[in-house]
């Protein structure tokens, strides 16, 4: 899964999904959160929240940490990863969500526009 502020292998940090029709637009990796957010979106009440992380606007696009399952099946423990979107999860409005993601295309061009060393 790529993350979708640098474009990088997002691992298994946060999922991207677009409340209104739950499509997984990617990953956020634990780089891009750090960058972002510091460690607030793991320390944050967000239940308290209604609505963006940042802002007074609706929530539009969700970030659910994944998480590590373990089940019994046939004998053997399995483990796997998912996540949950709930109203606790934190979630970001359309204009925050895409000053995190615009962030990438100016990373990119700043990289094509360097002059070899």
């Amino acid at each position: 899964m790529v993350c979708v502020s640098c474009g990088l292998q997002s691992g298994y940090n946060r999922a991207v999904v677009e409340l209104t029709s739950g499509v997984e637009l990617g990953g956020f990796c634990r780089s891009c959160e750090i960058r972002e957010f510091g460690r607030s979106l793991e320390r944050g009440r967000w239940s308290l929240n209604d609505g963006c992380a940042l802002c007074s606007r609706d929530g539009h696009f969700a970030l659910p940490a994944w998480e590590p399952t373990a089940t019994e099946r046939d004998g053997d423990i399995v483990g796997s990863v998912e996540y949950r979107v709930t109203d606790r999860t934190v979630a970001l409005c359309d204009e925050h969500f895409h000053e995190v993601v615009e962030g990438i295309e100016d990373r990119r061009r700043r990289v094509r526009t360097r002059d070899p060393v």
